[in-house]
């Protein structure tokens, strides 16, 4: 599997919730309903907003990026990750990648205080609900903590704080599935999914259009996405292209997750497809829960 290295500016706030602000025990928004009534030939977003200048990457001979994004681009030499690179759950917090290497389970005479600050939680009407023990550190800094465990086949987080030289606990989410980690977004920016359009022409050789349809990823109460969207970033290799796209994020810290809707959109290729697999581009190959105990 191809394995991409992030050079976006890795972003300090790692440790907040991707999913709108996600309370305790809330979950992932539904999925949304398909826009097939929407003629792919015809239909692309309008406008998009300010982003990061385009770019034309050229680490790799085989690799092209270009579009307003850049948070996919070609591995090191021996196709490896750094591991300061911010990845995140597609429900979840966002931390470093070398931190999955470093989980270790807490210790249960809790030296650090950080068992007795999620005490409190566990033990109020919500807290049957969530994993009473098996509570692990996946990251740390000095004024925050995530912790994190593995039950009925999903995975379970709890937040903390640093205050008054002690761990308070900040918050807890869970999204009861599998974690494939996927790039951080830049911070002020939602993830947007994509799939070809079911109602276009099958790319072929010759193609250079893409028709997608885009559906945003966090809760924004079912807002369109309109000119919101940042992106696509386009990356062509030998054999792939991967697309990724962002949109900013609504003004408003509450958002409901009644489900987004999707949005047609024509992505133009720098050069026609060839034989080249398309591939969403996000996901950079590794499940959490194989490093959580």
């Amino acid at each position: 599997m191809n394995r991409w290295r992030l050079r976006i500016a890795l972003l300090a706030a790692g440790l907040i919730v991707a999913a709108c602000g996600v309370e305790p025990g809330e979950a992932e928004s539904p999925t949304s309903t398909l826009a097939r009534d929407v003629d792919p030939t015809t239909s692309t977003v309008a406008t998009t907003t300010s982003a990061p200048a385009p770019s034309t990457s050229t680490s790799s001979p085989d690799f092209v990026s270009t579009g307003e994004l850049d948070v996919i681009v070609p591995p090191d030499e021996n196709g490896d990750y750094p591991p300061d690179l911010m990845v995140t759950c597609p429900i979840g917090p966002a931390f470093p990648l070398g931190a999955i290497y470093e989980i270790e389970l807490i210790d249960p005479d809790d030296p650090d205080g950080m068992l007795a600050a999620i005490e409190p939680f566990l033990s109020s009407e919500e807290g049957p609900f969530w994993p009473q023990e098996g509570w692990q550190l996946l990251h740390q800094t000095s004024e925050q903590a995530i912790l994190v465990t593995l039950s009925g086949g999903g995975l379970w987080y709890m937040y903390l704080s640093r205050e008054d030289d002690a761990w308070r606990w900040g918050g807890s989410s869970s999204s009861g599935r599998p974690c494939d980690l996927q790039f951080a977004m830049p911070a002020g920016l939602n993830t947007v999914g994509w799939v070809l359009h079911p109602s276009a022409p099958e790319p072929g050789p010759e193609t250079t259009e893409l028709h997608v349809l885009l559906t945003e990823q966090e809760c924004v109460s079912g807002q369109e996405i309109g000119d919101r969207l940042v992106g696509p970033q386009v990356v062509m290799t030998d054999t792939e292209v991967r697309l990724a796209f962002a949109a900013e994020r609504p003004p408003g810290d509450a958002q409901t997750c009644q489900g987004n809707p999707e949005t047609p959109y024509t992505v133009e290729l720098p050069e026609p497809l060839g034989d080249r697999e398309i591939i969403e581009a996000m996901s950079i190959g590794i499940r959490l829960e194989d490093y959580v105990s």
